[in-house]
């Protein structure tokens, strides 16, 4: 019964995803028209943008290991960073970015021996990611109030994550343990309220570690600096005329939209994304779907390097 469930949600997600694309691709663009933009990418920007992907895996290794090694335990960075490639693969057929981070999970539980343990660490290194993002589009729109102002994506984007971001925090909070307690003990009940209670506390370490939690956020800053000239490289490669300082503001904004969990991997709210937001700049939708077509082939690049990762490794 699970399983059907799990593929009915998995086809809704995937019709809504091919719904939104066919959508731009009808009304907003075509594929003559994206093609034809492709054809005049500058190759040496394209092939610089998508070389920083390497340096934000290594980043990304490091910053989960310094968050696993303040929990007690030890994993070789080689192991990480694998396994964020294998996240990846899975990113790919899941909804939203986070869906591979159910394996990472899996993989950091090989060494520290608990799911929940490695559960907790996973959603520690997301959330630096998270709030790092959330600061570079709050402290950028600050510069460009007119462009915050005239791209309502922006606003509903940043209240979305704020709500977010307060849920994760109340759920933390100490009278929540309160409530906590307050649920009888009986059956299933009894062991949720354990697992939940036990999930917290070891979240509530990083308390005592504030020196690797504030390396945690330090690299956390650097791979969302790496990911937005990336970016920004990739724009660069379409000949487009935006500021770096702009996408500090609009790119967080995308990547914090295609968390929710409507599409798979963000198919068509990616796409919906840049085409509102290069609006503000008088670009075309070709050209913004052309954007965001180079984002997809690149994760599905290293989503097949995760996926030979996957088959071969033991």
């Amino acid at each position: 019964m699970r399983v059907k469930k799990n593929i009915l949600i998995f086809s809704i997600k995937f019709l809504f995803s091919f719904l939104i694309i066919a959508f731009i691709l009808i009304y907003k663009t075509s594929i003559k028209d994206v093609f034809a933009v492709l054809k005049q990418v500058d190759l040496f920007w394209l092939l610089l943008s998508f070389s920083l992907h390497s340096l934000g895996l290594l980043i990304s290794a490091i910053r989960w290991q310094i968050l696993i090694q303040a929990q007690g335990d030890s994993v070789p960075l080689i192991f990480l960073a694998k396994s964020y490639l294998v996240g990846t693969f899975f990113n790919n057929f899941l909804p939203t970015r986070f869906g591979g981070d159910v394996v990472r999970i899996w993989d950091g539980s090989r060494y520290s021996q608990s799911i929940l343990k490695s559960s907790a660490i996973v959603l520690v290194e997301r959330l630096t990611g998270i709030i790092v993002l959330l600061g570079f589009a709050f402290t950028s729109s600050l510069f460009r109030l007119d462009m915050t102002g005239k791209v309502p994506v922006i606003w509903v984007a940043l209240i979305i994550s704020f709500l977010g971001l307060t849920s994760i925090a109340v759920f933390f909070m100490p009278y929540t343990t309160r409530i906590l307690n307050i649920i009888p003990d009986k059956g299933i009940l009894t062991k949720v309220k354990q697992k939940i209670l036990e999930f917290r506390g070891i979240v509530f370490k990083y308390k005592k570690k504030k020196q690797q939690l504030l390396k945690a956020f330090f690299w956390a800053f650097l791979l969302q600096v790496n990911v937005i000239l990336h970016y920004f490289l990739i724009g660069k490669a379409l000949h487009l005329n935006i500021s770096l300082l702009d996408y500090f503001i609009f790119i967080p904004i995308v990547l914090l939209i295609l968390i929710i969990p409507i599409t798979i991997n963000g198919l068509g709210l990616r796409e919906g994304s840049y085409i509102e937001i290069f609006k503000f700049y008088g670009i075309s939708a070709n050209v913004a779907f052309s954007f965001s077509l180079i984002d997809v082939v690149f994760g599905i690049i290293l989503g097949i390097v995760g996926g030979i990762i996957y088959v071969t490794r033991k």
